[in-house]
């Protein structure tokens, strides 16, 4: 079995307090086909995925994890994956509370978010023309573009302690009110830029599908 490469290995600050974090993004093979002929086309569909329990030995080389991944990539989702802190290269340790662990996951759908977004803007469109709002957001998440084609989901999940986290997490419109104008200087303005330049990076190098764009 051909080893999962990820089109994205980076770091982002946890927005509960700046801890640095392993974040990883893969991206299902309809986003990289160059066949502008292939009558697949990307919905849109997210997921974070978080790994067991860091002090025993959890991570997001998981296997368990890198399973989920595979499923999710072979129904065209784009992944991201992340290590908590204290797991991995992640700063930090592991929490009593899992509170912080709340704001590192938050942070990793914050930039999925806003890198799903820019992934569907115009080859050439200039993300600071074009920031996600909280109503682009809704729309992006939700569905309520007029396209037929485009139907995007966001999926949270994780395995043992990620999966506690994950159930623990607020509503969505929670998590996403701290990257909705966020002040400069925070972690979540930090999130949100390395999101909107990651996402045109890709967008640079051809990693996303044309689709039919009907607001």
């Amino acid at each position: 079995m051909a080893q999962l490469e990820p089109v994205l290995t980076l770091t982002i600050p946890s927005v509960h307090d700046w801890t640095v974090l392993d974040c990883r993004v893969f991206h299902p093979s309809i986003l990289g086909d160059a066949d502008p002929g292939a009558d697949d086309e990307w919905k849109g569909q997210a997921a974070v995925f978080a790994h067991p329990y860091a002090p025993l030995g959890g991570s997001f080389d998981d296997g368990v994890v890198e399973a989920v991944v595979r499923e999710l990539l072979g129904a065209g989702y784009v992944v991201a994956t992340f290590n908590f802190r204290g797991a991995g290269n992640s700063a930090g340790k592991t929490s009593w509370t899992a509170r912080p662990e709340r704001g590192d996951y938050t942070s990793v759908v914050g930039f999925l978010v806003h890198y799903v977004h820019g992934l569907t803007l115009d080859p050439d469109e200039n993300d600071n023309g074009h920031e996600a709002s909280q109503e682009d957001c809704a729309r992006l998440l939700h569905g309520t573009r007029h396209d037929e084609i485009w139907s995007p989901v966001l999926l949270m999940g994780g395995y043992s302690y990620g999966a506690m986290v994950t159930a623990q997490l607020p509503p969505l419109a929670t998590m996403l009110l701290h990257f909705t104008a966020p002040a400069a200087g925070t972690a979540a303005a930090e999130v949100r830029l390395r999101a909107e330049h990651a996402s045109r990076e890709q967008r640079r190098r051809g990693g996303r599908r044309e689709r039919k764009r009907s607001f």
